[in-house]
């Protein structure tokens, strides 16, 4: 069975956030969003609340494999919003926002160094705004 590869951003425009998901993001993060333990973390858990901060949305979009993923911006946000309703364990509630091609464009110019340092400093952001018993 030979192998798709999609390098060239008018191809991959043309897919859909699924196909997109499964040539630009599964091959390090599973199928089902799992990641690699140790060296590729889940997204199951983490990419909704992360989209409700505004350092969580522009970790997601700064982290190297979106900031440099052969998709235009318009995909970036398609991709990110779909993965938000179809792939994460902590469902969409009030107050969230879909990703915009704007967004993405404004972000993504500056990929981020460092990526798991700056994941701890917003899964602590988040640990800190959730209410305490």
């Amino acid at each position: 069975m030979g192998v798709l590869c999609v390098s060239s951003p008018e191809i991959a425009r043309s897919l859909t956030p699924e196909v997109n998901f499964e040539l630009q993001c599964m091959g390090c993060h599973r199928q089902d969003g799992s990641g690699q333990p140790g060296r590729v973390p889940s997204f199951r858990r983490t990419l909704v609340p992360m989209s409700y901060l505004p350092q969580g949305r522009e970790f997601l979009i700064r982290v190297p494999g979106v900031a440099q993923a052969p998709l235009s911006d318009e995909d970036i946000a398609a991709l990110l919003n779909w993965m938000a309703r179809n792939m994460s364990d902590i469902r969409i509630g009030p107050g969230f926002k879909d990703y915009s091609a704007g967004e993405i464009h404004r972000q993504r110019s500056r990929p981020l160094s460092g990526a798991s340092a700056a994941r701890m400093r917003v899964l602590q952001r988040i640990e800190a705004s959730r209410p305490q018993p």
